[in-house]
């Protein structure tokens, strides 16, 4: 994951895991409960040849019923053997999705029963059997849950949903060579050299939700530190061992930062981080055992230039606590969960990295939220099927809110009487609220009424003037979105920063009302007023009577980073932007913030004058210490056609970077078409993290010969070939080969690949490509329930359907 706290959810697999997007099928309340779990003890041995589980699991509960004569677990594709409690065989019933079990007299709630049931399954989710074949014969052999939401009641019968917490004990049976890791600590591992088999037993003493659950097994090297006092522990590759070292560096620091800033030091047992292949997701949070994706946590030398996994470890590791040990009662409060994560992610980077990188990554998490919006419509945090942007960036910025209206002491005072009362429960976002309440006597339900419960998000229109004979400032602030059931008139204090000749002075006002003016005290004219010092508002912002003059001001010497990229973007804006050329471009080789940097390059690449000083400025920043910046400028420079750009990135070509190589060939192919393409060929087939710059060559090839970059990309789709190149290669088909039939033919055959990806993809192109003819094939996916494709097909042949009948 790059230096920025979005969870990183990658949507490929090149195995027979299919593809999932990490949310809800059940969005809505909470699951009416008849028994509350107190423990499970899951017993577990594999076949993998079969893909199959041989299980037990022993679940101890007590009924909140008085005539409780019957109990029903989530349990799906399950085949059973035998239920019992106790020595009594107990009658049951397989239903579709869980398993009815017929008590053997009538039960209260002063009982604490125990069942036990014997099962096989063939896990269609929850688990996943990764395996070497034919087409990636290296791929390691593992088998990995993964509970969330509600999956891991298809390899144990379970109360499937977040609203019930119990402690739990795995005893798993694996080849002698394997690894496994579970929740909790290592009771106890025995060996028996006779099967070949080792039978380890972790024990989860505390309770968790049953979606945390997890598993993992395979061939790892375990690294082992102790921080904190808390044991620290990484299963990696054994050939990867030192680069693992190197990612996974930051660890240690980021959970004493956390230890320390939340005031509740880490509650389980140990914290492992482990690595699979074919991951579903970036990461997952298992109660003290993280399961992540491998290639984009554990990666080289090289792509650490560009790359960290710092982001995503914090992220997970976050979790610990907001999701582990408080955890939402029910999906529309998931927020408490993931945003945290992806707000303390960035508080991390602010207390190891300072407060620029900090700002930098806020207000890319505010501008996620605000094109969410605008891409898929407002919709409140708290409510059924809330995910992604609306979530994660943005709830970290209402979280960034709270923090500013309350000041730090305040914020992180509640913070910590919010875990601490709440510790191994299930939460509502009200919990939340009257937990801040409760530690700071502050009022809240205003802003949780406009923040979470509503949507949407201020537009201001900010116009101010100086009075000299009364040393004052007249700042007039309208609020312009639309109102209405959804979207309110937002109350929020804001911070506005004076800075004349003297220097700057930071004064509040609280807006209540959608128009005001406000009266601010200054003896000089301003050389500039800055609307949200620190940009802690989730918001849009247009200054009416503004002068160019103040943006310059602005643009080199805000105060902060927000405040400078804001400025740098706006002048590239205007009608007259060619004069400013100068300017930004000393900002872009002179700014001690990266991030400012690199604002300043693409701001002078979208600025259509032609001008030597921005063709220099940008060929300079091809020597900024910072590869980010460095990789701005090769793309920038794609726009301008000279002698000495095609030197400048020819030369790039042999950057440090993966991904300035990528951009600068990618250019070349634009600037040089002529001569570029022995260096497109020649990367065709080369390895780089996330396959970038293979990537890059093919779709530089596509455009410069579409015939020949369609006849690579049906070789580079097929099984076997890195999956982004894969998925790289069926964009080159959709956007150059519609017209061909053995493109549609490969769409038919890429119909049963193994990734899930490749087949959303191929049926989604053949909607768009296919005829009649293809109904058949594209009938046969649609009708597999538990294929993530299935709804692509289904699509597909409305499509083809529809046009038939025009």
């Amino acid at each position: 994951m790059k230096n920025s706290f979005f969870f990183l959810c990658l949507l490929f697999s090149f195995s027979s895991a299919q593809v999932f997007t990490k949310s809800s099928e059940t969005n809505g309340e909470a699951r009416d409960k008849s028994y509350d779990v107190l423990h499970y003890k899951i017993e577990l041995s594999f076949d993998e040849s079969k893909k199959m589980i041989i299980g037990k699991t022993t679940t101890t509960f007590v009924p909140y019923l008085t005539n409780f004569r019957s109990v029903e677990f989530d349990a799906e594709d399950m085949n059973f053997i035998s239920v019992t409690m106790g020595k009594k065989s107990l009658i049951f019933d397989s239903l579709a999705a869980s398993i009815r079990i017929k008590l053997d007299k009538e039960y209260s709630y002063k009982d604490t029963l125990t069942v036990t049931i014997e099962y096989t399954c063939v896990p269609k989710r929850g688990v996943y059997f990764i395996q070497p074949d034919s087409g990636y014969p290296n791929k390691p052999w593992q088998v990995w849950s993964q509970g969330e939401d509600m999956d891991n009641h298809h390899w144990f019968p379970s109360w499937d949903f977040p609203n019930d917490k119990a402690t739990s004990e795995i005893i798993a049976t694996v080849k002698n060579n394997y690894s496994f890791l579970s929740n909790g600590t290592l009771v106890s591992e025995k060996e028996n050299k006779k099967t070949g088999t080792k039978t380890f037993r972790w024990m989860q003493n505390k309770p968790h939700s049953s979606y945390l659950v997890m598993f993992a097994m395979g061939e790892y090297a375990i690294l082992k530190e102790n921080v904190d006092g808390v044991p620290l522990e990484y299963y990696v590759y054994k050939n990867h061992v030192d680069d693992a070292k190197a990612c996974y560096a930051q660890t240690g620091a980021i959970m004493k930062f956390f230890n320390e800033k939340i005031g509740y030091r880490y509650a389980w047992d140990k914290y492992a981080q482990v690595i699979v292949a074919d991951f579903i997701y970036g990461g997952m949070e298992n109660t003290s055992a993280t399961t992540l994706m491998d290639r984009i946590t554990v990666f080289n030398a090289r792509a650490r230039i560009d790359e960290s996994a710092a982001s995503l470890i914090a992220h997970e590791m976050a979790h610990q606590w907001w999701g582990d040990v408080v955890t939402c009662n029910d999906w529309r409060h998931l927020w408490l969960n993931e945003s945290f994560a992806s707000y303390f992610d960035p508080l991390y980077f602010e207390h190891a990295y300072g407060k620029d990188e900090f700002l930098h990554i806020m207000q890319q998490a505010q501008q996620a939220g605000i094109n969410s919006d605008k891409s898929v419509g407002r919709k409140p945090i708290v409510s059924v099927g809330s995910y992604g942007s609306n979530i994660y960036p943005r709830g970290a910025s209402v979280l960034n809110m709270l923090r500013f209206v309350l000041g730090d002491e305040l914020f992180w005072k509640a913070i910590n009487h919010y875990i601490t009362k709440y510790q191994f429960q299930t939460v509502e976002t009200d919990d939340f609220k009257n937990a801040i309440e409760e530690a700071t006597g502050q009022n809240l339900y205003w802003f949780f009424d406009q923040w979470v419960y509503k949507a949407g998000y201020p537009k201001f229109d900010v116009s101010y003037s100086y009075n000299d004979s009364s040393k004052s400032i007249s700042l007039t602030v309208k609020q312009t979105q639309t109102i209405d059931s959804l979207t309110v008139v937002f109350k929020t204090p804001i911070d506005i920063e004076i800075v004349t000749p003297m220097g700057s002075n930071t004064q509040r006002i609280n807006i209540v009302q959608k128009e005001s003016t406000y009266t601010l005290a200054s003896t000089m004219k301003p050389n500039l007023v800055l609307f949200d010092k620190d940009n802690w508002i989730l918001k849009e912002v247009t200054y009416s009577n503004r002068n160019v003059s103040e943006w310059k001001y602005q643009a080199e010497l805000g105060n902060d980073v927000v405040a400078r990229k804001t400025a740098i973007v706006e002048l590239a804006k205007q009608d007259t932007a060619g004069e400013y050329i100068p300017l930004i471009a000393k900002i872009s080789g002179g700014d001690k913030f990266w991030g400012v940097r690199q604002s300043a390059v693409v701001a002078l690449g979208t600025i259509k004058t032609d001008s030597d000083i921005k063709k220099n400025a940008l060929i300079a920043a091809l020597r900024d210490k910072k590869s980010q910046v460095r990789a701005s400028a090769a793309t920038q420079l794609g726009k301008i056609k000279s002698s000495d750009v095609t030197t400048a990135l020819r030369a790039a070509l042999n950057d440090s970077s993966y991904s300035t190589e990528a951009n600068a060939l990618a250019s070349l192919s634009k600037v040089d078409s002529l001569n570029v393409l022995p260096f497109i060929k020649e990367r065709l087939n080369t390895w780089s993290y996330n396959n970038q710059i293979a990537n890059t060559a093919l779709n530089s090839l596509a455009r410069l010969d579409s015939v020949e970059g369609v006849n690579t990309a049906l070789l580079k789709v097929q099984y076997g070939a890195d999956i982004s190149g894969r998925n790289t290669a069926m964009n080159i088909l959709r956007k150059y080969g519609k017209t061909r039939d053995d493109v549609k033919a490969m769409c038919v055959s890429l119909l049963n690949d193994k990734s899930g990806s490749i087949k959303f993809n191929a049926a989604d192109l053949l909607g768009e490509i296919g005829n009649e003819s293809h109904i058949a094939v594209l009938e046969v996916l649609a009708n597999k329930k538990d294929d993530s494709a299935s709804g692509a097909a289904k699509k597909a042949i409305e499509k083809i359907k529809e046009r038939s009948k025009k």
